[in-house]
């Protein structure tokens, strides 16, 4: 049961994580591989990054290698059921630590998921580009979030270019995984519009939600609740010594 099943996960209404249960680990090079093939098929149901739970290292890694806070809850929620308990912890790709994570199910497909990656740098400067538009540089080890407050381009040609501009001006062609969110505040909330690159499997996605993004959002901010493009929130709470997500989670797919 659950080997070689394969799920797509929602976080808060959107950015779909297509995971897939093994039990032996790969190497790097297979899961970029067989992610890009998994990510394919996810997309059908809504998925935008796809991952890999290795049950016998208790361990969760994107295809990218990637940190991603959405898809560590997706896998949180999958180690819950395999485990068949409330409190689960693992590893992951792009953080060190290990994760520490509460799922609480409210019905055959839904979930309130909280994750906690203790340690998890959130490294903050600001600086002004080229072309005179002031962003922030979020820094989360696994991913580098770039914070630009200002509406989000209408076409997704507008988007695309600002992307590869930042990611040249910045040096950031190596990175495993560069974000560039657009942030608005809006009646008293912040909404973003996150934009992810993830190098090795070359993926680029507007994504309708995005867990790190968040982070990066509520650092600059310091605001506590982010609303995605779903319209849906996710909770972010950032202390010295650790990074909360939470926010409810939806399984839209599971095939053995």
């Amino acid at each position: 049961m659950f080997m070689n099943q394969t799920f797509v996960i929602t976080a808060a209404g959107g950015n779909g994580t297509a995971i897939r249960i093994l039990e032996q680990a790969l190497s790097r090079a297979e899961y970029a591989a067989k992610g890009r093939v998994l990510g394919k098929y996810g997309e059908t149901f809504g998925a935008e990054q796809a991952g890999f739970l290795v049950v016998s290292e208790n361990h969760f890694e994107m295809a990218g290698g990637e940190f991603c806070g959405n898809a560590a809850r997706s896998a949180a929620l999958l180690f819950s059921r395999i485990l068949n308990e409330r409190r689960v912890s693992f590893t992951m790709s792009g953080y060190s630590g290990m994760v520490r994570a509460t799922v609480e199910e409210s019905g055959a497909t839904d979930s309130f998921v909280e994750c906690v990656f203790a340690g998890l740098p959130t490294t903050q400067s600001d600086i002004t580009l080229s072309n005179g538009q002031q962003v922030s540089i979020v820094d989360l080890g696994g991913i580098v979030h770039i914070i630009i407050e200002a509406p989000f381009p209408p076409d997704s040609s507008d988007y695309e270019s600002t992307h590869r501009f930042i990611v040249q001006e910045l040096g950031f062609e190596e990175r495993g995984a560069v974000g560039v969110v657009w942030l608005e505040r809006i009646e008293g909330k912040v909404r973003i519009y996150p934009v992810v690159w993830v190098k090795e499997v070359d993926t680029f996605f507007f994504e309708q939600s995005c867990g790190s993004g968040s982070i990066a959002a509520s650092k600059v901010t310091r605001t506590s609740l982010i609303t995605q493009p779903t319209g849906k929130d996710i909770e972010v709470e950032i202390t010295p010594e650790e990074v909360i997500l939470r926010s409810s989670m939806e399984v839209v797919h599971e095939e053995s």
